[in-house]
Protein backbone atom coordinates (compact mmCIF):
# COMPACT_ATOMS: atom_id res chain seq x y z
CA UNK A 1 0.00 0.00 0.00
CA UNK A 2 2.89 2.50 0.54
CA UNK A 3 1.11 4.27 3.49
CA UNK A 4 3.07 6.41 6.29
CA UNK A 5 1.87 6.28 9.51
CA UNK A 6 3.36 8.80 12.48
CA UNK A 7 2.84 7.35 16.15
CA UNK A 8 3.36 10.51 18.79
CA UNK A 9 4.42 8.79 21.37
CA UNK A 10 6.60 5.07 20.51
CA UNK A 11 4.74 2.20 19.40
CA UNK A 12 4.89 -1.21 20.47
CA UNK A 13 7.51 -3.54 18.25
CA UNK A 14 4.56 -5.69 17.35
CA UNK A 15 2.56 -3.01 16.23
CA UNK A 16 5.79 -1.49 13.85
CA UNK A 17 6.42 -5.16 12.56
CA UNK A 18 2.41 -5.51 11.99
CA UNK A 19 2.33 -2.43 9.86
CA UNK A 20 5.70 -3.12 7.79
CA UNK A 21 3.86 -6.85 6.83
CA UNK A 22 0.94 -4.76 5.42
CA UNK A 23 3.29 -2.17 3.66
CA UNK A 24 2.51 0.70 5.75
CA UNK A 25 5.75 2.76 7.04
CA UNK A 26 5.67 3.90 10.90
CA UNK A 27 7.37 7.07 12.14
CA UNK A 28 8.34 7.65 15.09
CA UNK A 29 7.63 11.24 16.41
CA UNK A 30 10.72 12.74 18.09
CA UNK A 31 8.76 15.97 19.08
CA UNK A 32 6.54 16.83 22.17
CA UNK A 33 4.29 19.45 21.48
CA UNK A 34 2.15 20.23 18.48
CA UNK A 35 4.35 22.94 16.55
CA UNK A 36 6.74 19.93 16.36
CA UNK A 37 4.27 17.51 15.30
CA UNK A 38 2.74 19.95 12.92
CA UNK A 39 5.90 20.16 11.01
CA UNK A 40 6.89 16.34 11.14
CA UNK A 41 2.75 15.48 9.51
CA UNK A 42 3.39 17.78 7.03
CA UNK A 43 7.02 16.95 6.22
CA UNK A 44 6.10 13.19 5.86
CA UNK A 45 2.32 14.01 4.21
CA UNK A 46 1.57 11.03 6.68
CA UNK A 47 -1.91 8.85 5.97
CA UNK A 48 -2.42 8.08 9.96
CA UNK A 49 -1.88 9.30 13.40
CA UNK A 50 -1.56 6.91 16.34
CA UNK A 51 -1.51 8.86 19.42
CA UNK A 52 -2.14 8.21 23.49
CA UNK A 53 -3.34 11.03 25.14
CA UNK A 54 -1.72 13.84 23.28
CA UNK A 55 -4.01 16.38 22.18
CA UNK A 56 -5.28 15.56 18.33
CA UNK A 57 -6.07 19.54 17.09
CA UNK A 58 -7.48 20.66 13.30
CA UNK A 59 -3.74 22.14 12.80
CA UNK A 60 -2.26 18.72 13.06
CA UNK A 61 -5.24 16.87 10.82
CA UNK A 62 -4.72 19.92 8.52
CA UNK A 63 -1.15 19.81 8.09
CA UNK A 64 -1.39 16.33 5.76
CA UNK A 65 -4.00 16.66 2.69
CA UNK A 66 -3.35 12.61 2.93
CA UNK A 67 -4.44 11.62 6.64
CA UNK A 68 -7.11 9.09 6.13
CA UNK A 69 -7.11 7.75 9.98
CA UNK A 70 -6.35 8.38 13.72
CA UNK A 71 -5.82 5.96 15.83
CA UNK A 72 -6.27 5.96 19.79
CA UNK A 73 -4.69 3.35 21.78
CA UNK A 74 -7.30 3.18 25.24
CA UNK A 75 -10.62 4.33 25.50
CA UNK A 76 -11.38 7.92 25.92
CA UNK A 77 -11.31 9.88 22.55
CA UNK A 78 -11.58 12.99 24.48
CA UNK A 79 -8.15 14.29 23.11
CA UNK A 80 -8.95 14.43 19.50
CA UNK A 81 -11.12 16.72 17.81
CA UNK A 82 -13.85 14.16 16.82
CA UNK A 83 -16.09 16.98 15.05
CA UNK A 84 -13.34 18.50 12.83
CA UNK A 85 -12.16 14.49 12.11
CA UNK A 86 -15.38 13.87 10.88
CA UNK A 87 -16.05 16.98 8.78
CA UNK A 88 -12.42 16.21 6.95
CA UNK A 89 -13.69 12.86 6.52
CA UNK A 90 -10.88 11.46 8.62
CA UNK A 91 -11.54 7.84 10.33
CA UNK A 92 -11.40 7.75 13.79
CA UNK A 93 -10.88 4.37 15.85
CA UNK A 94 -9.68 3.57 19.22
CA UNK A 95 -9.66 0.15 21.11
CA UNK A 96 -12.24 0.07 24.37
CA UNK A 97 -11.84 -3.14 24.88
CA UNK A 98 -7.89 -3.70 25.02
CA UNK A 99 -7.67 -1.84 28.11
CA UNK A 100 -10.68 -2.82 29.86
CA UNK A 101 -9.40 -5.86 32.19
CA UNK A 102 -6.36 -3.64 33.07
CA UNK A 103 -8.12 -0.36 34.19
CA UNK A 104 -10.05 -2.53 36.14
CA UNK A 105 -7.53 -3.83 38.17
CA UNK A 106 -5.74 -0.55 38.36
CA UNK A 107 -8.92 1.16 39.56
CA UNK A 108 -9.13 -2.38 42.37
CA UNK A 109 -5.65 -1.61 43.28
CA UNK A 110 -6.43 2.25 44.14
CA UNK A 111 -9.54 0.80 46.34
CA UNK A 112 -7.11 -1.20 48.10
CA UNK A 113 -5.07 1.01 48.98
CA UNK A 114 -7.84 3.51 50.41
CA UNK A 115 -9.22 0.77 51.82
CA UNK A 116 -5.93 0.00 53.79
CA UNK A 117 -4.84 3.53 53.68
CA UNK A 118 -1.46 2.52 51.82
CA UNK A 119 -0.01 5.85 51.20
CA UNK A 120 0.17 6.81 55.07
CA UNK A 121 1.14 3.15 56.32
CA UNK A 122 4.00 3.41 53.91
CA UNK A 123 5.03 6.74 54.79
CA UNK A 124 5.13 5.85 58.34
CA UNK A 125 7.03 2.43 57.63
CA UNK A 126 9.89 4.53 55.56
CA UNK A 127 10.11 7.05 58.44
CA UNK A 128 10.72 4.12 61.21
CA UNK A 129 7.77 3.37 62.56
CA UNK A 130 7.82 -0.02 61.95
CA UNK A 131 4.30 -0.32 65.21
CA UNK A 132 2.01 2.07 62.96
CA UNK A 133 -0.41 -0.95 62.95
CA UNK A 134 -0.95 -1.00 66.34
CA UNK A 135 -2.52 2.54 66.89
CA UNK A 136 -3.84 2.55 62.98
CA UNK A 137 -7.50 3.52 62.67
CA UNK A 138 -9.87 3.92 59.60
CA UNK A 139 -8.65 1.06 57.43
CA UNK A 140 -11.58 -1.44 56.24
CA UNK A 141 -11.78 -4.69 54.57
CA UNK A 142 -13.97 -4.92 51.64
CA UNK A 143 -15.71 -7.27 51.94
CA UNK A 144 -19.63 -6.30 53.28
CA UNK A 145 -19.10 -2.58 51.86
CA UNK A 146 -20.44 -1.12 48.99
CA UNK A 147 -18.70 0.05 45.96
CA UNK A 148 -20.93 3.15 44.19
CA UNK A 149 -20.28 3.59 40.71
CA UNK A 150 -21.12 6.26 38.55
CA UNK A 151 -20.96 5.55 35.07
CA UNK A 152 -21.99 1.70 34.50
CA UNK A 153 -20.00 1.18 31.33
CA UNK A 154 -17.43 -1.50 29.77
CA UNK A 155 -14.84 -0.96 32.76
CA UNK A 156 -17.14 0.18 35.24
CA UNK A 157 -18.59 -3.36 34.88
CA UNK A 158 -15.09 -5.04 34.27
CA UNK A 159 -14.49 -3.21 37.72
CA UNK A 160 -17.38 -4.58 39.65
CA UNK A 161 -17.73 -8.35 38.44
CA UNK A 162 -14.12 -8.23 40.21
CA UNK A 163 -15.23 -6.42 43.49
CA UNK A 164 -18.55 -8.55 44.04
CA UNK A 165 -16.85 -11.96 42.85
CA UNK A 166 -13.47 -11.08 44.17
CA UNK A 167 -14.20 -9.45 47.36
CA UNK A 168 -18.14 -10.00 48.61
CA UNK A 169 -18.73 -6.28 47.83
CA UNK A 170 -22.10 -4.76 47.05
CA UNK A 171 -22.42 -2.82 44.05
CA UNK A 172 -24.65 0.15 43.22
CA UNK A 173 -24.69 2.50 40.45
CA UNK A 174 -25.87 5.33 38.01
CA UNK A 175 -26.24 5.09 34.86
CA UNK A 176 -28.88 7.01 32.62
CA UNK A 177 -28.52 5.06 29.42
CA UNK A 178 -28.66 1.75 31.31
CA UNK A 179 -31.61 -0.62 32.24
CA UNK A 180 -31.64 -3.01 34.72
CA UNK A 181 -32.42 -5.78 32.98
CA UNK A 182 -29.52 -5.19 31.01
CA UNK A 183 -27.33 -5.87 33.25
CA UNK A 184 -25.67 -8.63 33.82
CA UNK A 185 -24.06 -8.40 37.01
CA UNK A 186 -25.95 -7.79 40.54
CA UNK A 187 -25.18 -3.79 40.43
CA UNK A 188 -28.68 -1.93 41.90
CA UNK A 189 -29.07 0.84 39.56
CA UNK A 190 -30.46 3.72 41.43
CA UNK A 191 -32.63 6.40 40.02
CA UNK A 192 -29.73 9.09 40.88
CA UNK A 193 -26.60 9.70 40.87
CA UNK A 194 -27.15 11.43 44.56
CA UNK A 195 -28.04 8.22 45.86
CA UNK A 196 -24.92 6.61 44.99
CA UNK A 197 -22.87 9.19 46.95
CA UNK A 198 -25.03 9.09 49.77
CA UNK A 199 -24.97 5.41 50.39
CA UNK A 200 -21.86 4.05 49.13
CA UNK A 201 -18.62 3.31 50.93
CA UNK A 202 -16.03 4.06 47.93
CA UNK A 203 -17.42 5.91 44.54
CA UNK A 204 -15.71 5.37 41.61
CA UNK A 205 -16.36 7.43 38.80
CA UNK A 206 -16.47 6.15 35.08
CA UNK A 207 -17.53 8.68 32.37
CA UNK A 208 -16.35 10.18 29.57
CA UNK A 209 -15.16 13.57 29.57
CA UNK A 210 -17.82 15.60 27.15
CA UNK A 211 -18.66 19.11 27.49
CA UNK A 212 -21.66 17.67 29.56
CA UNK A 213 -19.26 16.45 32.25
CA UNK A 214 -16.28 18.25 32.65
CA UNK A 215 -16.85 19.47 36.12
CA UNK A 216 -19.82 18.03 36.90
CA UNK A 217 -18.41 16.42 40.09
CA UNK A 218 -17.59 18.97 42.56
CA UNK A 219 -17.98 19.95 46.33
CA UNK A 220 -21.56 19.13 45.92
CA UNK A 221 -21.09 15.54 45.23
CA UNK A 222 -18.21 15.23 47.87
CA UNK A 223 -20.02 16.88 50.65
CA UNK A 224 -23.18 14.06 50.17
CA UNK A 225 -20.31 11.30 51.02
CA UNK A 226 -19.61 9.16 54.01
CA UNK A 227 -17.18 10.83 56.29
CA UNK A 228 -15.52 7.00 56.36
CA UNK A 229 -16.41 6.84 52.66
CA UNK A 230 -13.19 6.98 49.69
CA UNK A 231 -13.50 8.22 46.03
CA UNK A 232 -12.07 6.93 43.24
CA UNK A 233 -10.78 8.32 39.57
CA UNK A 234 -9.44 6.29 36.71
CA UNK A 235 -11.05 7.65 34.21
CA UNK A 236 -10.26 12.04 33.37
CA UNK A 237 -9.43 13.90 35.10
CA UNK A 238 -11.50 17.33 34.22
CA UNK A 239 -14.94 15.52 35.23
CA UNK A 240 -13.64 16.77 38.75
CA UNK A 241 -13.17 20.01 40.31
CA UNK A 242 -9.83 19.39 42.13
CA UNK A 243 -10.28 22.20 44.46
CA UNK A 244 -13.67 20.96 45.49
CA UNK A 245 -11.66 17.53 46.09
CA UNK A 246 -8.77 19.10 48.17
CA UNK A 247 -11.83 21.39 50.33
CA UNK A 248 -13.89 18.23 50.88
CA UNK A 249 -10.99 16.18 51.84
CA UNK A 250 -9.47 19.04 54.25
CA UNK A 251 -12.82 19.05 56.40
CA UNK A 252 -13.63 15.65 56.07
CA UNK A 253 -16.29 15.22 53.98
CA UNK A 254 -15.12 12.47 53.10
CA UNK A 255 -12.05 10.35 54.27
CA UNK A 256 -9.63 9.51 51.39
CA UNK A 257 -8.98 10.01 47.34
CA UNK A 258 -7.37 7.54 44.70
CA UNK A 259 -6.33 9.25 41.54
CA UNK A 260 -4.67 8.27 37.92
CA UNK A 261 -6.33 11.21 36.23
CA UNK A 262 -5.65 15.07 36.63
CA UNK A 263 -6.83 18.33 35.59
CA UNK A 264 -3.57 18.94 34.05
CA UNK A 265 -0.90 16.35 33.29
CA UNK A 266 1.51 15.85 34.18
CA UNK A 267 0.38 16.91 37.38
CA UNK A 268 2.57 20.09 38.76
CA UNK A 269 5.28 19.04 41.98
CA UNK A 270 3.42 21.87 43.58
CA UNK A 271 0.00 21.04 43.29
CA UNK A 272 -1.79 20.27 46.86
CA UNK A 273 -2.59 16.81 45.75
CA UNK A 274 1.50 16.21 46.34
CA UNK A 275 1.30 16.51 49.98
CA UNK A 276 -1.67 15.46 50.85
CA UNK A 277 -1.67 12.13 53.16
CA UNK A 278 -5.11 11.32 52.68
CA UNK A 279 -4.90 11.10 48.82
CA UNK A 280 -3.19 8.00 46.52
CA UNK A 281 -1.70 8.66 43.41
CA UNK A 282 -0.96 7.02 40.23
CA UNK A 283 0.43 8.83 36.74
CA UNK A 284 -2.33 8.06 34.61
CA UNK A 285 -0.64 4.43 34.17
CA UNK A 286 -4.34 2.36 34.77
CA UNK A 287 -3.77 1.25 31.28
CA UNK A 288 0.12 0.93 30.54
CA UNK A 289 0.70 -3.19 31.88
CA UNK A 290 2.51 -4.33 28.57
CA UNK A 291 -0.65 -6.63 28.39
CA UNK A 292 -3.33 -3.84 28.12
CA UNK A 293 -0.77 -2.10 25.48
CA UNK A 294 0.58 -5.39 23.37
CA UNK A 295 -3.79 -5.69 23.13
CA UNK A 296 -4.40 -1.73 22.04
CA UNK A 297 -1.79 -1.58 19.73
CA UNK A 298 -2.59 -4.48 17.66
CA UNK A 299 -5.85 -3.53 17.53
CA UNK A 300 -5.37 -0.02 16.33
CA UNK A 301 -3.18 -1.42 13.99
CA UNK A 302 -5.80 -3.68 12.21
CA UNK A 303 -7.94 -0.71 12.17
CA UNK A 304 -5.52 1.21 10.69
CA UNK A 305 -5.22 -1.13 7.59
CA UNK A 306 -8.95 -1.68 7.41
CA UNK A 307 -9.15 1.91 6.78
CA UNK A 308 -6.24 1.67 3.82
CA UNK A 309 -8.18 -0.98 2.42
CA UNK A 310 -11.14 0.24 2.76
CA UNK A 311 -12.90 -1.75 5.05
CA UNK A 312 -15.02 -1.27 7.90
CA UNK A 313 -13.23 -1.03 11.33
CA UNK A 314 -14.55 -3.08 14.67
CA UNK A 315 -14.45 0.12 16.74
CA UNK A 316 -15.40 3.45 14.87
CA UNK A 317 -14.79 6.57 17.43
CA UNK A 318 -17.01 8.86 14.55
CA UNK A 319 -19.37 7.89 11.88
CA UNK A 320 -18.23 8.59 8.79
Amino acid sequence: MGYKVITLKHMDDSGIQYMAEHDVEVITSQCGDEAGWIKEIADNQVDGIFCRVDKITPAMMDASPNLKVIAKQGAGLDNIDIDYATKKGIQVVYSPAGNMQTVAEHATMLLLMCAQRYRYVDHQMRSGNFNVRYDLTGTHDLTGHTIGLIGCGRISQCFAKILIEGFGMKAIGYDPFLKQENLKLPIELKATADEVWQQADYVSIHLQSNPSTRHSIGYKQFSMMKPTASFINCARGDLIVEEDLIRALQEGKLFGAALDVFEKEPLPLDHPFVTMENIVLTPHMGAATEDSVLRCTHTCCEEIVQVFKGEPVAFPGNKL
